[in-house]
């Protein structure tokens, strides 16, 4: 591995972490509303308290810029470490494997933990949603659909219910791949001759489960009364 190699693995990861940092719902609020999205309601930097402080349309603008966060992060990732310069002789690319799996989560960690704002965000489920509708829109079906399910079964905090779903989400990815026209992802580490179970997605969605859950079992260490776990951003 070369020292520009390296480099660029450290590029891409302070990026990814910098770009997920961005508190969209923050500044906008400051910009647009002239207050401050913390001081209302939950204090959470999320998308719905968000929509709760300054209404639904002001709210899902948050919430897109939070998932075009995501879909950027991986965007630029698939296509810089698909470059030549990264490929193997034998056609191999660890590199754009790695990163791929890698980025989105710090894309995550970036957002819930933002240094503008002293690493106290969202709680990255519209960062985890932009990455998914990149790689592979079929599984950010079957996400809406477990969530919907999920919420009208059971009665339970909207964070719990997200991160259990997006458990469920790993082995939709491993087993219903796509190839979307966009993406170099899906034939990038595969098991079997017709690409059987397909790894790297697999991967890239259990990175972002890792980074979510993070985030959930640090607000129940910390005890957060029901009502405030029904943020999601």
């Amino acid at each position: 591995m070369a020292a520009i190699d390296i480099l660029w693995i450290i590029l891409a990861s302070i990026g990814s972490y910098l770009l997920g940092s961005i508190p969209t719902s923050v500044w906008l609020g400051q910009l647009v509303k002239g207050k401050d999205l913390r001081d209302y309601h939950t204090g959470n930097p999320g998308a719905m308290n968000a929509v709760r402080t300054f209404g639904i349309t002001f709210g899902y603008i948050v919430l897109l810029l939070d998932c075009f966060k995501g879909t950027l992060a991986i965007a630029l990732i698939d296509h810089i470490f698909s470059l030549k310069h990264f490929i193997a002789l034998d056609g191999s690319n660890i590199y754009h494997t790695f990163m791929c799996i890698l980025g989105p989560g710090l894309c995550v960690i970036g957002h819930n933990y933002p240094i503008w704002l002293k690493f106290n965000g969202g709680q990255g489920l519209g960062v985890f949603v932009g990455t998914l509708l990149y790689f592979n829109p079929l599984v950010m079906i079957a996400y809406s659909l477990f969530f919907m399910l999920l919420t009208l079964a059971f009665k339970m905090p909207v964070r719990y219910i997200g991160t259990i779903v997006v458990l469920l989400c790993v082995p939709v990815a491993l087993f219903l791949p796509i190839s979307p026209p966009w993406s170099n992802i899906l034939m990038d580490w595969v098991i079997g001759a017709n690409g059987f179970l397909h790894l790297t997605q697999g991967l890239i969605v259990l990175s972002l489960d890792i980074a979510l859950l993070v985030r959930l079992l640090e607000s129940v260490h910390k005890k957060i009364p029901v009502g405030r776990e029904t943020e999601m951003g």
